[in-house]
């Protein structure tokens, strides 16, 4: 295999690119955050790129934006673990701790994204296998065409879906989806995924970007802390106890005395 070799059946992916090169960038147009994965050609995930996806979470905290995007610039969206660093490990102790450092890191950032108060999408136009799955499931809005390919295939090469996977898709799909997608190694098309609850909406690869375009820009004209109390609504919904009521309350007092709440119920009024 050599160092441009790519494989998209396992989840786990070998490619290379320079040590100090720019995997992972943000950027902000108006009200609406791009992070934008930028390791062709299918932005294998490492421990740099891990890094510095953590380092693009900063700024788009910071920036305290409606809607976060992410998006790759290449067609694929992500096809998993770098299969270079994951092989260096395979059969010693050392390497063992080291992937469990590994994974750790990806539980954390993708935890980050998880639990970002912006309301955050995938734009999937192909792949998204393995880790690229993972960080997808880690957002609260998927977007994809009808070419995507989707699978958490791990199991495969003796791995499992070891940065949220399992988890995550349980939770949004149910085990029965899970156990078809992780156990059985289906990987799934974009209408599929739709149609399975997956993904959001899906649309033809040509029609990705503009329609990611009109649903971020709408989303970038709520408010922000509306978006960020009501995800954090949704999030309880899914534990047992009245703490999801006792947040909707808790956050319609709030919004209440917002001014920015003020102003558009004025606005509305006044139409």
């Amino acid at each position: 295999m050599t160092a441009d070799t790519v494989t998209q059946e396992s989840g786990v992916v070998a490619e290379t690119s320079p040590a100090t090169a720019r995997l992972v960038s943000f950027r902000q147009d108006g009200g609406i955050g791009t992070i934008l994965l930028q390791r062709p050609p299918v932005n294998a995930i490492s421990d740099v790129l891990i890094g510095q996806l953590d380092a693009a979470l900063d700024e788009a905290e910071a920036a305290a934006l409606p809607i976060v995007r992410l998006r790759s610039t290449a067609r694929a969206f992500c096809a998993g673990a770098d299969l270079r660093m994951v092989g260096g490990r395979v059969g010693n102790p050392e390497g063992a701790a080291a992937m469990e450092a590994t994974v750790r890191s990806f539980h954390r950032v993708f935890g980050r994204l998880a639990s970002l108060p912006a309301v955050t999408m995938a734009e999937i136009g192909g792949v998204a296998l393995g880790g690229g799955l993972e960080l997808a499931l880690a957002c609260d809005l998927r977007l994809v065409s009808t070419e995507a390919r989707l699978g958490l295939p791990e199991p495969g090469v003796g791995l499992l879906p070891g940065a949220g996977g399992t988890q995550r898709l349980t939770r949004l799909c149910g085990a029965g989806i899970a156990a078809r997608i992780i156990l059985a190694g289906d990987q799934i098309d974009g209408a599929e995924a739709v149609r399975l609850g997956l993904a959001h909406w899906c649309v033809p690869l040509g029609d990705l970007e503009a329609e990611s375009d009109r649903i971020a820009a709408r989303i970038s004209g709520y408010s922000a802390e509306a978006l960020r109390l009501s995800k954090r609504c949704i999030e309880l919904a899914g534990l047992p106890g009245p703490g999801g009521a006792d947040a909707e309350i808790s956050g319609i007092v709030r919004l209440m005395m917002a001014p920015d709440t003020h102003e558009r119920v004025t606005a509305f009024l006044s139409r």
